[in-house]
């Protein structure tokens, strides 16, 4: 597959035993591997800023109503794929470029018996492999800072939706001195690797690509409070003695980040801090 995305972007989540990682994690949370649902899976599937509770105010926005078929931009995991298919009756097709990740999303997908409304496939996202007006609804959590063509991926999008069809962006935006942004981050270990962009060129290449943005939401002051949450829940699991007859706590989010987990949320919360980034959503509609 010819691929218009930097490599490092997949070398950057792929980990080669995420898939086992996660299991274990599950297994301390649900002994026995006894049934689960997409809700159990909240701990370890989405780790966008906002986590479960921004999926569904996300989702919100997206008018669904079965049987839509919306495309999931870099679909991570799954997490938010699967809630729309299970909370929405939505028909969900998830693309990412992580070839790791669309395996552990269909092995989860599988577990909670959703295979049949949410699917997965390994692309790019830039190059979407699909017709013309294959989609109604669209939306991308956490990609576009993965993306460096930009006015290439909102093109795909726009080409790829039907007529009057919604896309929701939620990505984290620049507001400051780029030079002064700290690494790691839960999307880039380098700045190199980073394509961080600015609200209002977001805005231009939506409206050039054929969207009219209704509505913009600034997530600052919700993410500072959820980072701290989820660098605190992160520290608790890190702990390497609980006291006794503490039972085992459950898998942070950030078992998908990797090692340095603790590292990339901190640098994330002091960032929003200082008011050089801010998760911002914006809902646009094809014209």
């Amino acid at each position: 597959m010819t691929t218009h995305q930097p490599p490092d972007v997949a070398g950057h989540y792929r980990q080669g035993d995420l898939r086992r990682k996660i299991d274990e994690a599950l297994d301390r949370l649900y002994p026995g591997h006894t049934p689960l649902t997409t809700d159990d899976l909240h701990s370890v599937d989405e780790f966008h800023t906002g986590g479960h509770a921004a999926t569904r105010e996300l989702a919100k926005h997206l008018e669904l109503s079965a049987p839509l078929r919306v495309l999931d931009v870099g679909s991570g995991l799954g997490g938010p794929a699967r809630h729309l298919a299970q909370h929405a009756g939505a028909d969900v097709t998830g693309v990412d470029l992580t070839e790791e990740y669309v395996d552990v999303a269909r092995w989860l997908t599988d577990r909670v018996g959703l295979a049949d409304r949410a699917r997965f496939q390994q692309g790019d996202v830039t190059a979407l492999p699909f017709p013309q007006a294959s989609f109604d609804r669209a939306w991308m959590l956490h990609v576009g800072m993965n993306i460096e063509d930009k006015t290439r991926l909102f093109t795909e999008i726009s080409r790829v939706l039907t007529d009057d069809g919604l896309f929701i962006v939620y990505d984290v935006m620049l507001l400051g001195d780029p030079t002064l942004v700290g690494y790691p981050l839960p999307w880039a270990s380098e700045p190199q690797h980073s394509f961080l962009a600015r609200p209002q060129e977001y805005r231009s290449l939506l409206r050039k690509a054929g969207f009219d943005i209704v509505a913009e939401h600034d997530h600052r002051s919700q993410a500072v409070q959820l980072l701290r949450d989820a660098d605190d829940a992160h520290q608790r699991n890190s702990t390497p003695h609980h006291p006794a007859g503490e039972d085992t706590p459950p898998a942070p989010i950030s078992v998908a980040m990797g090692t340095d987990a603790s590292t990339k949320i901190a640098k994330a919360l002091q960032n929003i801090e200082e008011g050089l980034l801010a998760p911002t959503e914006m809902i646009c509609r094809l014209r």
